[in-house]
């Protein structure tokens, strides 16, 4: 069977609303985190046997914010297991990168419920930080800190 039909029938049994295109390899979630929605693709690479999830949010951080924001994520990325922050320059299009290496192995349902939710919740523990940092004053430094604060 194939990765994208293994990844659609898991995320259809778990009862997940979802769109897809099957000529691309590409699924896309809808999540509600705690802090904000988020846009989630799931990219099937059936070649490289690899699960690629991109979490977006709404939000483009502006050009003003863009080297700030890569000190954050920077910051942030360094302290990481599981995923990691990328931006688009170009655009200021921020995501939260994770990935599945699958070489020889189909996806077991935990691994792809992980590697959706791996995607979120590390976005969600960091984005009330990130928009301190763009729409108040805390430096890159601060907002990193403040999400892991203890409260």
């Amino acid at each position: 069977m194939s990765l994208f039909r293994v990844l659609y029938e898991i995320l259809s049994q778990n009862g997940w609303e979802f769109d897809f295109d099957n000529k691309n390899g590409i699924i896309k979630l809808e999540i509600r985190g705690i802090n904000t929605s988020f846009h989630a693709f799931l990219l099937v690479d059936e070649e490289q046997e690899s699960l690629l999830c991109n979490t977006h949010i709404d939000q483009k951080i502006p050009y003003s914010k863009r080297l700030e924001v890569c000190d954050f994520m920077s910051r942030v990325n360094y302290e990481l297991v599981n995923g990691n922050f990328e931006m688009d320059m170009d655009n200021g299009e921020i995501r939260y990168r994770t990935f599945l290496d699958l070489a020889d192995a189909e996806p077991s349902h935990d691994q792809v419920l992980n590697i959706v939710w791996n995607g979120v919740l590390g976005f969600d523990t960091y984005y009330p930080g990130l928009m301190k940092l763009v729409y108040g004053d805390l430096s890159a430094e601060e907002a990193a800190a403040y999400c892991t604060e203890d409260i």
